[in-house]
């Protein structure tokens, strides 16, 4: 095997020739409002922020007043000739010493210290963490602000310590209360959605390309996740979270309705990854691949509805643009070129119309994906490149005016995550691009990416018609609506890639269990074989429209 193939020093993506366009920006202001709010809330809206604001103001005017009766009776300043008289008049004008600055501080400590953003129960060491963290610091300002601002140390002193402890042990019982009791059971308010708070992720896929760096997002986040696997592909990709306590991995087939319910049960969201990908993959079994890409994710949407859950993530594929010379944004015309990207296309229309008012499915249309994985590919451009740099010191480059745009797995499992994460009323029934611009690269491009990370190979262009792709994406809207930009260049995700063949991470990148097509080739597509309910045409009108002019071609 080479040893040849390194990284240049001082190559960056910057020096490689590509076409730049200005991404549509939205108003400094609000950008800059919407990463606040994302980031001190969370999925939290402004109705029930206003709540919890309201009743944290209350409770810490309650807990001013506690404080102030403690000092009094430890300072025996309480008159038994007339207790209630003395307690009203000492308490009150302790209270109002205190009483505005006090709630307000507390709220505003609060927010800062992420007290109110939203977090599953696995994480409440971080939420008690938190609470102590604003009442310490409101506890030092507190006595700061006596000692030089009221000239009164002693009296800050002895309403301030107890005031902030006793605020701290308070909210500290109620949150972890109300956490735990939110753990063991669904309370949910009158006209609210059932699932509104994401405790329990099922990801249908999880152990796949994609999945399986998803399912270990989503365990850091602090998430309960189930994974409906058919395990395709076995489960190496989970093996080192396997015992994970808040991971449950269920065999399945989500075309089964008994294993989809069963998957279903007690979750509050839905990932949805499970398909036939690529087009090579489809191409085996058109109806094989109608039944897993459309018929079943369609199924699959409609129990997760039945059961109740709000959000339903479903991952799309830039693929739809199909051929374009312009820029495709979400709502640029589709121009499918593959039975793929018809499938995907299709299902989005099934997921969208099934949409109500409580159940609100987001289409994530993925740029070409590449990098590492626990369940690594070489049939995706980049990696495919990266290999063959490596071992043939050759590669071919077909088509390469031919635009993609590229992101890395690791982005691609983390824009998941981010949408889980939002507000439903910011994400849910709406399509977004999972991309950056800065990633719109020609094939051409990618070959000299990866000719610079291998000095030496030999680049041959070829030109035929097998492939007809070509589209440049925008993805303005994700980073508006998430904030989401691209973490990983394709520049250091090619490196990866060659440092994962030359370091002997893959014994050999030519298995079939590496591409999706050769593994369906081989005895993948017999476990895929599934008699199913034929669709009238009707219902799938872009395959329809396919498939017909593929039989007149």
């Amino acid at each position: 095997m080479s040893q040849g193939c390194l990284m240049q020093p001082g190559l960056t993506s910057g020096e490689l020739p590509r076409e730049v366009f200005q991404p549509v920006t939205m108003p400094g202001t609000r950008k800059l409002f919407d990463q606040a709010w994302t980031q001190l809330f969370g999925s939290l809206t402004s109705d029930k922020l206003a709540v919890r604001v309201f009743v944290d103001f209350l409770v810490a005017n309650a807990v001013l007043v506690m404080a102030a009766v403690v000092r009094l009776a430890v300072m025996g300043g309480l008159s038994w000739d007339n207790p209630i008289g003395a307690l009203f008049d000492r308490v009150n004008a302790t209270y109002l010493m205190n009483a505005g600055w006090f709630g307000l501080s507390t709220v505003v400590l609060f927010a800062l210290t992420r007290v109110y953003k939203p977090v599953p129960f696995s994480r409440v060491q971080q939420r008690l963490t938190a609470i102590a963290l604003a009442c310490g610091i409101g506890l030092i300002a507190h006595l700061a602000l006596g000692a030089f601002a009221f000239k009164k140390p002693q009296q800050t002193l002895e309403v301030g310590l107890p005031a902030w402890t006793l605020l701290c042990a308070v909210v500290a019982c109620v949150r972890y209360s109300r956490m735990k009791v939110g753990e063991l059971f669904r309370v949910v308010l009158r006209g609210e959605a059932a699932n509104t708070k994401v405790e329990d992720v099922l990801v249908v896929g999880g152990a796949g390309y994609i999945g399986s760096i998803l399912t270990r997002q989503l365990l850091d986040a602090g998430y309960r996740v189930r994974v409906l696997d058919l395990e395709l592909f076995g489960t190496q990709s989970l093996a080192d979270v396997l015992e994970h306590p808040r991971l449950e991995v269920m065999k399945g087939d989500f075309r089964n309705i008994e294993d989809a319910a069963r998957a279903l049960r007690g979750m509050d969201a839905v990932c949805h990854l499970a398909a036939i990908v690529g087009d090579p993959a489809c191409a085996l079994d058109r109806e094989t691949t109608i039944t897993v890409n459309y018929a079943a994710a369609k199924m699959m949407a409609q129990l997760a509805k039945a059961n109740g859950v709000s959000k339903f993530v479903f991952a799309s594929t830039c693929s739809v643009y199909g051929d374009s010379e312009e820029i495709m944004s979400e709502d640029s015309p589709l121009n499918p070129v593959s039975l793929y990207a018809t499938t995907k296309i299709d299902a989005e229309r099934a997921l969208l119309d099934a949409a109500d008012a409580d159940f609100q499915p987001t289409i994530l249309r993925f740029a070409t994906a590449y990098g590492w994985s626990h369940r690594p590919r070489f049939d995706l451009v980049a990696n495919l490149f990266s290999a063959q740099a490596v071992t043939d010191k050759k590669i071919r480059v077909f088509n390469g005016e031919q635009w993609r745009p590229f992101v890395h797995t690791r982005d691609i499992a983390r824009a998941c995550v981010l949408t889980l994460e939002a507000p439903l009323a910011k994400v849910g029934g709406q399509i977004f691009n999972v991309g950056d611009e800065s990633q719109n690269y020609t094939l051409t491009q990618l070959g000299q990416i990866v000719a610079q990370s291998c000095p030496g190979i030999e680049v041959e262009a070829v030109r035929n018609n097998d492939d007809m792709r070509n589209y440049r994406v925008n993805f303005a809207k994700i980073r508006r609506a998430l904030g989401f930009r691209a973490s990983i260049d394709l520049v250091d995700g090619v490196q990866e890639m060659v440092d994962a063949v030359l370091g002997g991470h893959v014994p050999n990148w030519r298995d079939p269990i590496y591409s999706n097509s050769k593994h369906l080739e081989g005895e993948g597509l017999s476990v895929l074989k599934f008699d199913a309910l034929r669709k009238h045409a009707d219902d799938m009108p872009a395959t329809t429209r396919f498939l017909a002019k593929k039989a007149a071609a």
